[in-house]
């Protein structure tokens, strides 16, 4: 079933047409013995196969084509000086080398096919001609030298056009690859900027909770917010993912002092220093100032937790610093996820990210060129 699952229409039709050249010289035996007669036969039915799995078997098919060919051209010259005819057969030859050179993995073997194909042209019925008695003669001289030439030309034409468009195919593969990769690494960038932040902010509110006299109303308000506006954005970047050309990303500038606030809350001392009047951004450039900012601001409430300072000036370019101060405190080490993921969006953005600094003194900075959209 695996197999048959790998033919194409085009195969079939052309196997139905070697099937039916196959009948024909079965039953019709023409001027040759009846020797030579049957042996053609039989090659002509080895031949089918391999016009069926030329394109799912680039190996096996070329090598058997090959041996028919081989086959085909001994019962041709023990049939001379007797004229027998070209026979259709004869375009296995471009097609052994087509199939191996444009399908088959192993770039040595497409080589040893065209080779075997060069040899094959000494050989080859097109190497007689056909004389006034209607018999065949082996060419020589200037037409013997056109007539070689004429075949490795059209062989290594042929060869040449595979190979060119399995380069392309392989081009193609490699740009949909990093394109997946991409993909990959934008969905873990998402997901780690959504969710970093608001499992942090969760946490900063539990542990207040746990501390304070009895029961904090507040810190368990708090967590029940982040967590809904956490589940929303995860459920906004499965649905992106499914419909990407309707929707647009989920977070702009004019959320921005809400990401701040939701610091504040969490116990940050933050000074923001930002733009009052709307700017037309790119919505990608927007979404990636609000995620380095949710990311800077993150570490600083694990790693510092106490206070920063966010600037937002948007001018020629959009430049966005986030400076912190404090004394290191609980997690001290990370893998540096978000600081890999917020510079990765920078750059696919034409834009940068620097951090400097240590865990008493950090700073972040980015710059984007602000084109419209």
């Amino acid at each position: 079933m695996t197999f048959l699952r790998t033919l194409r229409l085009g195969d079939v039709l052309l196997a139905g047409l070697a099937v039916l050249l196959a009948l024909l010289y079965t039953l019709v035996p023409g001027p040759l013995p009846m020797e030579i007669h049957i042996v053609q036969a039989v090659v002509s039915w080895a031949f089918v196969p391999f016009f069926l799995i030329w394109r799912s078997r680039p190996v096996i098919a070329p090598v058997g084509m090959i041996f028919c060919l081989g086959a085909w051209a001994i019962t041709w010259m023990l049939a001379l000086p007797t004229n027998s005819g070209f026979s259709p057969w004869l375009v296995a030859a471009p097609l052994a080398v087509y199939s191996s050179a444009r399908l088959c993995e192993e770039r040595w073997i497409p080589k040893a096919i065209l080779g075997a194909t060069f040899a094959g042209t000494f050989a080859s019925p097109f190497m007689w001609k056909l004389q006034p008695d209607l018999t065949e003669r082996y060419r020589s001289g200037t037409d013997f030298l056109f007539t070689f030439l004429f075949h490795w030309l059209l062989l290594l034409l042929v060869y040449v056009v595979a190979v060119r468009l399995r380069d392309k195919e392989v081009e193609r593969q490699a740009r949909q690859r990093e394109a997946q990769e991409e993909e990959r690494l934008l969905i873990a960038r998402e997901l780690h900027d959504v969710l970093a932040h608001s499992l942090t902010l969760i946490k900063v509110q539990a542990n207040a909770g746990l501390v304070a006299s009895g029961t904090s109303e507040e810190a368990l308000r708090t967590i029940r917010t982040e967590a809904d506006g956490a589940l929303a954005e995860v459920r906004s970047i499965v649905s992106s993912l499914r419909a990407p050309t309707t929707r647009e990303p989920s977070r702009q500038l004019s959320d921005i002092p809400k990401v701040v606030e939701g610091f504040r809350a969490a116990g940050l001392d933050i000074s923001a220093d930002l733009p009052n009047t709307p700017v037309t951004l790119p919505a990608l450039t927007q979404l990636a100032l609000v995620r380095i900012i949710t990311e800077a601001l993150t570490n600083v409430l694990r790693h510092q937790g106490t206070g920063a300072t966010v600037r937002l000036k948007l001018s020629d370019s959009a430049a966005l610093s986030v400076e912190s101060w404090g004394r290191p405190q609980g997690e001290t080490s990370g893998a540096g996820v978000g600081l890999v993921g917020i510079a990765e969006r920078a750059t696919a953005l034409g834009g940068w990210v620097r951090t400097s600094g240590d865990a008493r003194h950090f700073l972040v900075e980015a710059q984007f060129p602000q084109r419209t959209t």
